[in-house]
């Protein structure tokens, strides 16, 4: 069988890496072949994020965007036929479901850097905004594996002897406490660290899922979500541990219309009207 040789010259860090194979047998030659250009050096590491935001600014209005990367300088945003200029400033915000309660969304000054036919390179105008809004997607890329492609987002709705149910307050709106699905870790699991670390109880049982959703990403659709209700038992007395990311807690009565709560979505509001009243 006849050898056949593949040749590549690619980036890796700040260095231009020769690789060379030969196959079938697989023989494998990699060697430096130069520094990269001071000006093709990027100084903050970019990280693809899906993530869709709105924009504001006098001459668009208020649009929405994906964000293609995110540093800790600025990001870019795909915005292509814009009209902006280096120099403009303008607000972002990220736009976060409302079912599955994300954590705040800080809205950010950012500066223009640079534009291109497909968007815009923008920086931060200064650090707070660069702190604010790498904190909020720090949510996902905590989880590390997988969270970026397709996300799994567990609710307890967890229910006590009288019937009462618990919910959360998350930024002045009532939700179910929830927490995400970590590739390789069970549903189960998942609950039960989240109810431990937030609310302080132990997961006795969770019953397959009574409710579910599909949130499909807006313009960031490798960043869609599937989110389950799952109805959970616990054992313990529920409050709110050091470093929750919740206001505070209510045992919602059964057989009482919980319309008069301001709901983080109406579908929570529906799901939890079909939970307590018979």
């Amino acid at each position: 069988m006849a050898r056949r040789q593949w040749r590549q010259t690619v980036k890796f860090g700040s260095r231009l890496l020769f690789i060379r194979t030969q196959w079938p047998f697989g023989a494998l030659d990699v060697h430096q072949v130069s520094e990269l250009p001071a000006a093709d050096r990027r100084e903050h590491p970019r990280v693809a994020v899906p993530l869709e935001v709105e924009l504001d600014h006098p001459c668009i209005g208020r649009r929405r965007c994906r964000v293609r990367d995110v540093s800790e300088e600025g990001l870019f945003l795909e915005f292509p036929n814009h009209q902006l200029l280096c120099g403009a400033r303008m607000r972002v915000t990220p736009v976060a479901p409302s079912l599955i309660g994300h954590d705040h969304c800080p809205t950010v000054e950012i500066e223009v850097a640079r534009t291109s036919s497909d968007g815009i390179g923008a920086r931060f105008a200064n650090r707070t905004g660069a702190y604010l809004f790498t904190s909020f997607r720090q949510r996902r890329t905590s989880l590390a594996v997988g969270i970026d492609y397709f996300q799994v987002h567990l609710a307890a709705l967890i229910t006590d002897p009288e019937g009462r149910l618990l919910v959360v307050d998350d930024q002045g709106r009532w939700l179910f406490p929830a927490t995400f699905l970590v590739v390789g870790h069970s549903i189960e699991a998942s609950l039960a660290g989240m109810l431990e670390a937030e609310l302080g109880v132990e997961l006795e049982a969770a019953a397959a899922p009574v409710a579910t959703a599909t949130l499909d990403g807006g313009l960031a659709p490798e960043g869609a979500t599937l989110a389950l209700f799952h109805p959970c038992t616990v054992r313990g007395e529920a409050s709110l541990q050091a470093g929750s990311r919740y206001r505070r807690l209510r045992w919602l009565n059964a057989g009482k219309d919980p319309s008069d709560l301001v709901f983080a979505d109406p579908e929570l509001r529906r799901l939890a009207r079909q939970l307590l009243l018979p």
